[in-house]
């Protein structure tokens, strides 16, 4: 029988390996899956302004980013032709710089961290199917690079896989419209949330 984990991470990228590495560090039993094998590059808006630089340093992954050579951006403008908008970022807890690393390192950097905290990080893992019980989430059912197809369950199954999110598509979120708590979420409960109301 599979052994049952705390938390199930769908998707190991800039919200999937944090979401996993904090999970850990609290002491939680943590799978992440993604079918992507790291480091690999994505499409991306290609800028962590000073708020989300803030959360890396608390993370302690700022100095890693930084490490890479990737350059502090303090300056911003904005060119609309007839006027330039210029200033510098404003700071949060102290940071008040941005940073516009390629995701193949960024994401690397994350899903390591993730590891790195206890978390179970499983990469070239495709999600075939969310696996649900009197119509709760209980797991996800899938394959590695293999083929083999393996099933695992977790008392919560978080989907960080994107805007075409399989977990997401799978529950059908717009059928629920009481317990909103988590973006992404899909819990026993069947509640899949919505809002975001976690604090790291």
């Amino acid at each position: 029988m599979p052994t049952e984990y705390d938390a199930i991470v769908v998707g190991a990228r800039c919200a999937g390996s944090p979401t996993a590495m904090l999970l850990a560090r609290r002491g939680y039993r943590v799978l992440v899956v993604d079918r992507a094998t790291f480091p690999s590059d994505t499409v991306s808006t290609h800028l962590i302004h000073a708020k989300g630089m803030a959360a890396l340093e608390r993370w302690g992954l700022l100095d890693d980013v930084a490490a890479t050579g990737c350059p502090p951006i303090e300056t911003y403008s904005f060119d609309f032709g007839p006027f330039t908008l210029a200033g510098h970022p404003r700071s949060v807890d102290g940071v008040a710089r941005a940073y516009a690393p390629r995701r193949i390192v960024l994401d690397k950097i994350l899903v390591d961290a993730a590891a790195a905290a206890g978390a179970e990080v499983r990469e070239g893992f495709t999600v075939d199917d969310v696996v649900m019980e009197n119509g709760a989430v209980v797991g996800i059912r899938g394959h590695g690079q293999g083929g083999a197809s393996v099933t695992e369950r977790a008392r919560i199954v978080i989907g960080a896989d994107g805007r075409n999110s399989h977990v997401v598509t799978a529950v059908h979120p717009d059928q629920y419209h009481e317990k909103r708590c988590c973006n992404g979420v899909a819990t026993r409960t069947g509640a899949v949330c919505r809002s975001t109301a976690w604090k790291w």
